[in-house]
């Protein structure tokens, strides 16, 4: 194939940045605020809580991994910074891959960079979620994009890219350049590999900014403890409850409690708990993705260059709807790349594998209209389900036609969103405009599941900016 084995680890010899506990024996903290999840809400709610002088407890279920534990390969990156499931919707139509370690989506995510789009505040205003409208939402996200260090200056395009280039140009389409939060990537081999967490510490993951800044404020972290519920009373909720591996308890008292679990685990946590507003885990979300391959002349390598540089918004908005599709280039290492590549049988397969250096692909990346639901089952454990309509389907044809008009590959989820959305009331949403659920005054939500609708674009800093607001608001409340 030409594809090169694992780079090893090629971070330099050096401490860990972060210092988190996992509890041996169980154990019982009292605090400010508890914090569930360390990724991009999780961190950045807990750098601005600590900020304010609140004694922080960060709870998060995955394992600490830092750059000498990246080593590129695919199988360990797999099975050890991301959730072993669900792995799929119920009904098996859509894959779903989930970050599970300290740091989240952002240990591993494509350090692709977008502000929340104009069309989509507004849309999310309309909702009841005023909030997104607001001044102190732009300075949220102006705080999110400069701790991350979003920049242009590491999108030289790769090979994959070019070709994508090339044919937005024919047609005369939308090019944008990505910006991406990375300093010092190297934009080559080892930047193809950052979906298995990044060996060079360039992404400024929300493990390299906002928990070093809670941490160094005073904020306490846990690793390896599984949420399992919310103990509240009287409309107020007064401890979380955990467990690790082992089968120690985990005890945290707190005075007020953020939930930042991710559109999966975060309605889970609430059902688990005895919530009951009936919009937790309904409006979900997916941005159903799929891929048009082709074989080229010319040698691609398309695991190497900067994972995405380049995007069109030519098919974003079909027909007037406000919704459509974006276009896409991913590093494609073999494994993940089987998941967007149609069976056409075994030979084929073969075929393809060994020449795989000279493929290309373009993502079809849908914004979906329609939604699915997060439900719970006898043992606790989410479960998705979700069924793409016909309008979103007939969008993803479109998006797939525009694109490179050859074949369809099998379909996967990108961006998990919506489970437990922020409105104007308890009748359509889950959360008010600050994130605070309707049944419980000091329980807020920090992450992609409080999307009134899809976002469109790659949901990053639209999640750290919410989660910078909705905490500097609980700061104000509590301080």
């Amino acid at each position: 194939m030409g594809y090169p084995g694992p780079l090893g680890p090629l971070g330099a010899d050096h401490p860990k940045g972060l210092h988190p506990e996992t509890p041996t024996t169980d154990t019982t903290l009292d605090c400010d605020v508890v914090v569930i999840g360390s990724g991009a809400g999780g961190g950045t709610a807990a750098a601005v809580l600590a900020a304010q002088g609140l004694e922080v407890v960060v709870l998060e279920k995955g394992g600490y991994f830092d750059d000498a534990d990246f080593t590129g390969t695919e199988l360990t990156g797999l099975t050890t910074l991301y959730a072993s499931g669900p792995s799929a919707t119920a009904e098996g139509q859509m894959s779903l891959l989930e970050a599970q370690c300290l740091g989240g989506g952002t240990v591993v995510n494509y350090s692709t960079s977008f502000r929340t789009p104009d069309r989509i505040r507004h849309e999310w205003a309309a909702t009841g979620a005023t909030e997104f409208l607001s001044d102190d939402y732009d300075r949220a996200m102006d705080a999110v994009w400069s701790r991350q260090g979003v920049n242009g200056d590491y999108s030289q395009p790769s090979h994959r890219d070019q070709i994508m280039e090339r044919g937005l140009t024919a047609f005369g389409w939308h090019i944008g350049s990505l910006d991406r939060n990375v300093i010092g990537c190297d934009a080559g081999a080892v930047c193809g590999r950052c979906g298995y967490g990044c060996p060079l510490g360039a992404k400024q993951s929300v493990a390299k900014t906002w928990l070093m800044d809670a941490e160094a404020a005073g904020a306490r972290i846990l690793t390896g403890v599984d949420v399992r519920t919310i103990t509240t009373a009287r409309g107020s909720a007064k401890s979380v409850e955990g467990r690790t591996a082992s089968g120690v308890t985990v005890t945290v008292r707190a005075r007020a409690v953020v939930v930042a679990g991710g559109s999966v685990q975060t309605p889970a946590i609430l059902k688990r708990s005895g919530f009951t507003n009936p919009n937790i885990g309904r409006h979900l979300r997916l941005h159903p993705a799929t891929a048009v391959w082709a074989e080229f002349d010319e040698e691609v390598r398309p695991w190497e260059g900067a994972m995405q540089s380049r995007y069109s918004t030519e098919r974003s908005d079909i027909g007037g709807s406000g919704y459509g599709v974006v276009y896409e280039t991913a590093a494609a290492n073999p494994a993940l790349s089987v998941a967007f590549l149609s069976w056409r049988g075994a030979q084929r397969h073969l075929e393809i594998m060994r020449n795989l250096s000279h493929f290309s692909s373009v993502g079809v990346i849908t914004r979906d209209q329609d939604s699915g639901e997060v439900k719970v089952g006898k043992d606790g454990e989410p479960t998705m389900h979700y069924t793409l309509s016909a309008r979103d389907a007939a969008r993803m044809h479109a998006g797939v036609d525009g694109g490179a008009r050859i074949l369809e590959a099998a379909m996967a989820a990108l961006h998990i969103m919506g489970s437990a959305r922020m409105g104007g009331s308890a009748e359509t949403s889950a959360a008010n405009p600050e994130g605070v659920t309707w049944e419980a005054e000091n329980v807020v939500i920090a992450d992609a599941s409080t999307f009134p609708t899809s976002s469109g674009v790659n949901p990053m800093v639209t999640i750290e900016a919410i989660a910078h607001l909705n905490a500097t608001r609980l700061a104000g409340r509590l301080t």
